[in-house]
C-alpha cells in the first residue's frame, strides 16, 4: 500500500527537469526498468536518450518529480534496459514505488489516448489547472477514465466462496468482482454479480475498502457479505469454476498487492 505522504499528486512542477527525476517510460503496458534484482524506478539521467520532449507530470515521490510517457515499441533500449509487464513487477519493485507506476501508466494511457477530440476530431491541449485535455474546436474536455468495480468477499459460515478465471495462473482462484453498470450503485452491482457468476443470494453488502487498480484503469470498490440463499451454479462463461473452500483447504490465493488479498487476508 502506498506510505503516507511518501507520495504527492500534482498537475505540474514548479522547476526545469533534473537528473534526479523519476521517470516511468511504457512501451505498451510495460515499464521500461534495468535488468538485474535490486530494481528501482529509473531516473531521467539514465533514460535521457529514450525520454520524449513531452511527458505527463505525475507529482513527487520522496522529494523527486514523476513524469511519465509511452514511446513507440520500435524505439531501441540502450544496453541493460528492458520493458516489463507491470503486473509481475510487484515484490520487485518496492511497495510505493510499484503503486505510483500504476497511477503513471494510467495518465500516460489517457495522454496517449485523447490527442484528439472525441466529439469533433480537433486536436487537444492540455491543461494546466486540471487533469484534462481541452478542444479548441468545441470545448469538450477528455479526462482520465476510472472506472468503478465492484470486488467483494462472500463467506458461509466457516467457508469464502472463490472463482477461477481462464486467465489466472495455474491453481488460482479469487473472490468474485465485476463492473458496475451505469445507473447502477454498488450495492446493487455486488448482489447481481454474485447472482450472475454464482447463483446465489446474499445479505446486504457491507464496505471493506477500495483500490486504484491499473489493469485496465479500474477503481476496486470492496465488500462483504454472506450467504443467503441458493446452491452455487457457476455461469461458466465468465469463470471456469466457482466453489466454497474452508481455511484447512485453501486453494493458490491473488498475489498481496491486491485487494482481493486484503479481503482474504482479513478473513483468514
Amino acid at each position: 500500500m502506498l506510505a503516507v505522504m511518501l507520495f504527492e499528486p500534482a498537475l505540474s512542477r514548479s522547476d526545469d527537469p533534473l537528473d534526479e527525476d523519476r521517470v516511468l517510460l511504457f512501451v505498451g503496458n510495460a515499464l521500461i526498468v534495468a535488468t538485474g534484482d535490486d530494481m528501482r524506478l529509473p531516473t531521467r539521467a539514465a533514460l535521457a536518450a529514450l525520454v520524449p520532449a513531452e511527458t505527463v507530470h505525475v507529482g513527487a515521490l520522496a522529494g523527486h518529480s514523476v513524469e511519465t510517457a509511452h514511446i513507440d515499441a520500435a524505439t531501441q533500449l540502450p544496453s541493460g534496459w528492458v520493458h516489463e509487464p507491470l503486473r509481475p513487477l510487484h515484490g520487485r519493485l518496492p511497495d510505493a514505488e510499484w503503486a505510483v507506476a500504476g497511477r503513471a501508466f494510467q495518465l500516460a494511457e489517457w495522454d496517449r489516448t485523447h490527442r484528439f477530440c472525441g466529439v469533433c476530431g480537433a486536436s487537444t491541449d492540455r491543461l494546466a489547472d486540471e487533469r484534462a485535455r481541452a478542444c479548441p474546436q468545441c470545448a469538450h474536455r477528455g479526462y482520465p477514465r476510472h472506472s468503478p468495480a465492484v470486488i467483494m468477499r462472500i463467506t458461509r459460515g466457516d467457508e469464502v466462496l472463490l472463482g477461477r478465471s481462464s486467465h489466472f495462473p495455474p491453481g488460482m482462484y479469487s473472490t468474485l468482482a465485476g463492473f458496475v453498470d451505469v445507473g447502477e450503485s454498488a450495492e446493487a452491482a455486488v448482489r447481481r454479480e454474485v447472482r450472475e457468476e454464482a447463483g446465489i443470494e446474499i445479505t446486504e453488502p457491507q464496505w471493506f475498502g477500495s483500490q486504484s487498480w491499473a489493469f485496465p484503469h479500474s477503481l476496486m470498490l470492496g465488500f462483504t457479505a454472506e450467504w443467503a440463499s441458493g446452491e452455487v451454479v457457476p455461469d461458466l462463461t465468465e469463470l471456469e469454476d466457482v466453489q466454497w473452500f474452508t481455511r484447512e483447504r485453501l486453494p493458490v490465493l491473488p498475489p498481496p498487492a491486491s485487494i482481493a488479498r486484503r479481503l482474504l487476508d482479513a478473513w483468514l
